[in-house]
């Protein structure tokens, strides 16, 4: 094991050293880097001395020291302050160490900055410095979960939301939580790994950390899936409905081994917007990976009477609006008989009748309020399982675009009908043939051939006949060999690719002139060559063809000026080519809805542009596709809106219609369509029971105040930018520009650039590159000799967002960013700007002769999380990400705050308002109106003032450590802030009472069992959070003195010329 040995660590000049035990075997012999600080006791002249590294000669080092006095001292009187961070600047001053007022200034302003963006982001470092725009509904997500000390959530927010958004906050956030020590395990399907992979590197800036912390694998990787499962940190998983399709084996398949090892990861996370009603199992299997004591694969009975018995209270939930405002009294008593014993339903359901009984208007802010909470109260108690978040596209406004219907190209094809009378003469001969004695086998036999007959003819292809020449010699599948043989003859022919190739080339004409981009969809891959390159030939125009392992096509998603990409199948699933004036052009029209949602989902997502057209082709020699179309485009309104929520419905459907196509043709499809269509078809009446399970579930407007805050902090950039700058260019001396010259504006793309030229950065570069490594740009033409530049950076978050720096990769300078949390960390371990003391000359002073004494102290106040840990120890839950929760809702309920306060000579807070404003007025090394003047306290000049007599420098040591012990008892009494953290005592017991009260509800509702536990742990943590507000977490973050004086003669004494 080797020997131990004691190291003793040096905090502080009057700090008793820190002594640790360490294996002798850790312990290596370093040489300090340049530019390290350097502490120095002059025992000359009885003073500590601070100045900075210029070379480390191994038993000697020269340092300098402030007014460019170099020295070379001995080892042993050489000390290096350890890496944490001081805790209290005091002892500093106390020993008359300190730097000029400007570093003190522009640290502060760093530092506050930080802090404004911490508190409004209520501790959620992630979020902030994403290229992503701040909606509210996402971060209302995030929050949730991050303020959660048990994260395993199903984020079930519907199509186009931006849930990979909300999941890229959540890993970035897991990575940043743990200190770059997790394993992230992200399952997706096959056609969604590229994209997840682009969207973490370029959205996240988690580029480095791919394969390394976080591993993006395809749903079908069983054994890299396996391999990685057993150290995961966090498991998100992608359309997780697929985990047990057939095609992944099922639940005995990959969904076996994930429901193993998924209950002993810290943070889960499913992404799906499937709905639960038809789909029990299948939800049943989602929820088992996120609870499996709650929601046992064997509960499938049960789970199923719950989803049915939520459909009464989904009914009158739906009718909880403010149009229905004259007959809410019975909705109001309809739910007071369904839940007697929840209180809080109780309340709320009392308010409104209040206002009710007042016959309010529908747009009554107090009706609509009134409504909202009591909406809110439902969803959050009586939803399948509280760890569900779903937003609805009809509650988020303007984040999505409409689709604006379709319009339908017809045209007319010989070749085409030769086809469809082919098909025909078949299936009416087989049918004729099988009578009502034929075996169920035969009949599934001649349907299955018939549906794989009208799949290949629906995509009219320019590649033959396919599998359909392979079905033609399975004589005991399709009958009549002799008449299939014509349909595979006719799949042949030119006409079919051509014709409607051409009749479409004619349809994009005239939308070259608009400054539109068409998205074209072939389900197969040879006809989609063939149609790129005939567009291309005929409009002689640039088409692009996608390729998801190529990146040609990428053109046209990062410029509208190019106009047309053609896709096959391969496309409809993941790809995303949101935003501007799109069409999506369908060449084919598969027999299956669910694939034309995908499509349009292409377009119509999250952060889109204007409402998205479809352009339909439709052969009139062909009845079944026209009647198709009549379907999709009359019943479903596929064009028009979102059947996301209908593709179990869909996919019955397309089961069902298959026998009936095969034995009536094309009536069948009219028949299903007249059953669809009108307000009492089957489509409206399946949506209306959908909407009402997902209005039951969903989560409300976001509250408006949510973003606000956050806004405001993101759109003050310019000051961010200022606040920023004065710290690391001004004071730390990084330079700034990039590749192409300097830097021209605050809202450019820039790089910092760390120096060892003639104005070398002032902090140690092994330092720097290991606080900031995931920022620096470290490639051999981005590295010289001489400096180390970072990746490329914005303070606008729209110059973020724009393409070219998409492209360029460039990062958001925000808290939580990887420079500026690193450069946080450095400040925080470094004592530049956290003591200063310097020397006023007022001419209209009015007091001691000499000179009176101030003290200016700088705190943080928090609230005090201590006892909250202690409840997660207690409850065994003390997990990195409960931890983390816990730092976030303390953040909530008490954002941190600065209070500075200044002290008198007597140790009395200063309140005159004129002589604040004299003591506050910003440093001034030159002489101002009457002679004003301000010295910095240096080293050399300490020693004059003291000779001055003043009395408090006889003992200043003790009486900086009583004025630190003043100004904390005096804030803490301040009235001020004694409302302020009533205030936020209040604000967190009015949402402890509700979150606490929808618990309780839950629990007495026996709605599941998964809140038994929690409603103990819930009642002790809201008092622990509430007693930390009450008596808050308080730091000194700067310590200042200023000797104000009128006389000229001390002035001249302190200035000594330097």
């Amino acid at each position: 094991m080797g020997s131990i040995c004691a190291v003793q660590y040096f905090d502080g000049p009057t700090s008793d050293p820190v002594v640790r035990e360490i294996k002798q075997d850790l312990i290596e012999h370093v040489t300090l880097a340049e530019q390290t600080r350097i502490y120095h006791f002059d025992e000359a002249v009885g003073v500590w001395e601070i100045g900075r590294l210029l070379d480390d000669h191994g038993d000697s080092q020269l340092v300098q020291f402030p007014n460019s006095k170099t020295k070379h001292l001995k080892s042993d009187g050489v000390f290096v302050r350890w890496a944490p961070p001081i805790k209290d600047p005091t002892p500093f001053l106390a020993n008359r160490i300190n730097e000029s007022p400007r570093f003190s200034d522009a640290r502060s302003a760093f530092v506050r900055s930080q802090m404004r963006q911490r508190a409004a982001s209520i501790g959620m470092s992630a979020l902030l410095a994403c290229a992503v725009e701040l909606e509210a509904h996402q971060i209302e997500v995030v929050r949730r979960i991050l303020q959660d000390p048990v994260q395993r959530y199903l984020l079930a927010d519907e199509v186009g939301l931006g849930k990979t958004i909300e999941a890229g906050v959540l890993i970035r956030q897991c990575v940043l939580d743990t200190q770059h020590k997790c394993t992230i395990l992200v399952l997706v399907p096959q056609a969604l790994v590229s994209q997840w992979r682009d969207e973490l590197a370029s959205k996240f800036f988690l580029g480095r950390s791919l394969d390394r912390l976080i591993h993006v694998v395809a749903l079908d990787d069983g054994d890299r899936i396996r391999a990685i499962l057993p150290r995961a940190t966090m498991l998100v998983i992608d359309e997780a409905h697929h985990l047990t399709e057939r095609s992944l084996g099922g639940a005995k398949g990959i969904y076996a081994d994930i429901a193993q090892t998924a209950p002993a990861i810290e943070r889960v996370l499913l992404l799906s917007a499937t709905p639960a009603l038809h789909n029990e199992r299948g939800f049943l299997e989602m929820l088992h990976l996120l609870d499996p004591g709650t929601y046992p694969l064997d509960g499938e009975a049960a789970f199923r009477r719950k989803v049915e018995g939520r459909q009464a209270l989904a009914e009158i939930v739906a009718g909880l609006t403010p149009e229905n405002a004259l007959y809410l009294d019975y909705t109001i008593d309809q739910l007071g008989a369904l839940f007697p014993d929840d209180d809080l339903l109780q309340q709320h359901a009392s308010a409104l009748r209040a206002i009710v009984e007042t016959m309010p208007v529908e747009s009554d802010p107090a009706l609509v309020e009134a409504i909202g909470r009591l909406h809110a109260h439902l969803s959050e108690v009586y939803r399948l399982h509280r760890r569900i978040l779903r937003h609805r596209r009809r509650s988020i406004g303007g984040l999505t675009p409409e689709r604006s219907g379709a319009e339908i190209v017809r045209y007319r094809s010989s070749d085409r009908a030769a086809l469809t009378a082919a098909i025909d003469d078949w299936r009416f001969g087989e049918a004729l043939a099988l009578d009502a004695a034929a075996s169920e086998a035969l009949w599934a036999d001649r349907v299955r051939a018939f549906w794989q007959v009208l799949d290949r003819a629906s995509q009219y292809p320019g590649s033959g006949a396919g599998m359909i020449g392979f079905l033609a010699r399975q004589t005991a599948m399709i009958g009549e060999a002799v008449r299939f043989a014509s349909i595979s003859r006719c799949l042949g022919r030119s006409g079919l690719f051509e014709d409607r190739a051409d009749a479409l080339i004619e349809a994009l004409r005239p939308l070259l002139d608009a400054k539109t981009q068409c998205v074209i969809f072939c389900s197969d891959a040879k006809t989609a060559d063939m149609l790129a390159k005939r567009i291309a030939e005929h409009l002689g125009i640039v088409v692009y063809r996608h390729d998801p392992d190529g990146t040609d096509w990428m053109v046209f998603r990062d410029s509208a000026e190019h106009p047309i990409l053609v896709c096959d199948r391969r496309a409809e699933e993941g790809l995303n080519l949101q935003g501007g004036k799109k069409v999506v052009v369908h060449y084919d029209l598969p027999f299956n809805p669910n694939r034309l949602e995908q499509r349009l989902g292409r377009a119509d997502r999250y952060g889109s542009g204007e409402a998205v057209r479809s352009l339909v082709l439709a052969c009139e020699d062909d009845p079944i596709e026209i009647a198709w179309i009549a379907y999709v485009d009359s019943a479903l309104k596929v064009f028009n809106r979102s059947v996301a929520s209908l593709q179990y419905l869909i996919e019955q459907t397309v089961r069902d219609i298959a026998r009936a196509l095969f034995t009536d043709g094309a009536e069948a499809l009219v028949d299903l369509t007249n059953d669809s269509i009108g307000e009492h078809g089957l489509i409206e009446r399946e949506i209306k029971a959908i909407d009402q399970q997902d209005a039951l579930d969903a989560l409300g407007m976001p509250p408006s105040d949510l973003v606000d805050e956050l806004a405001d902090v993101d759109e003050d950039w310019q000051a961010l930018a200022s606040d920023t700058a004065l710290w690391l260019e001004q004071m730390l001396q990084f330079g700034r520009g990039d590749e192409h010259g300097a830097s021209d504006g605050p809202s450019s793309q820039f790089r910092y650039v760390y120096s060892t030229s003639n104005r070398h950065t002032l902090i140690p570069l092994p330092v720097f590159m290991s606080h900031c490594a995931d920022a620096l740009d470290l490639a051999p033409n981005m590295r010289s000799g001489r400096s180390i530049r970072t990746i490329p950076y914005t303070f606008r978050r729209r110059t973020a967002l724009g393409r070219s720096a998409r492209a360029r990769g460039v990062g958001l300078l925000r808290y939580g960013d990887a420079l500026l949390s690193g450069m946080t960390g450095i400040t925080e371990a470094d004592d530049r700007g956290r003591s200063f003391a310097m020397w006023r000359f007022d001419p209209d002073h009015v007091g001691d002769p000499v000179a009176d004494v101030y003290f200016r102290f700088d705190f943080v106040l928090e609230a005090n999380i201590a006892e909250a840990v202690e409840t997660l120890c207690d409850h065994r839950r003390d997990t990195s990400a409960a931890g983390a929760a816990i730092r976030r809702r303390g953040d909530m309920a008490l954002p941190p705050f600065h209070r500075s306060l200044w002290l008198d000579r007597e140790l009395t807070t200063v309140t005159d308002s004129a002589l604040l404003a004299r003591l506050a007025r910003p440093y001034a090394a030159e002489p101002g109106q009457g002679g004003a003047l301000d010295l910095n306290l240096n080293a050399r000049r300490w020693p004059r003032v003291l000779q001055l007599g003043l009395p408090e420098l006889s003992f200043w040591s003790d009486l900086c450590g009583k004025a630190r012990v003043a100004a904390e008892t005096a804030l803490l009494a301040d009235p001020n802030l004694i409302e302020s953290l009533a205030r936020a005592e209040q604000r967190a017991l009015q949402i402890d009472l509700g979150r606490i009260g929808q618990l309780r509800a839950r629990s007495r509702a026996e709605v599941a069992a998964e809140d038994d536990g929690e409603l103990a742990f819930e009642e002790r943590l809201a008092v622990a959070i509430r007693d930390g507000i009450r008596a808050p977490s308080v730091r000194v973050d700067t310590v200042g003195a200023v000797f104000v004086s009128a006389s000229r003669p001390a002035t001249d004494r302190v200035s000594g010329g330097a």
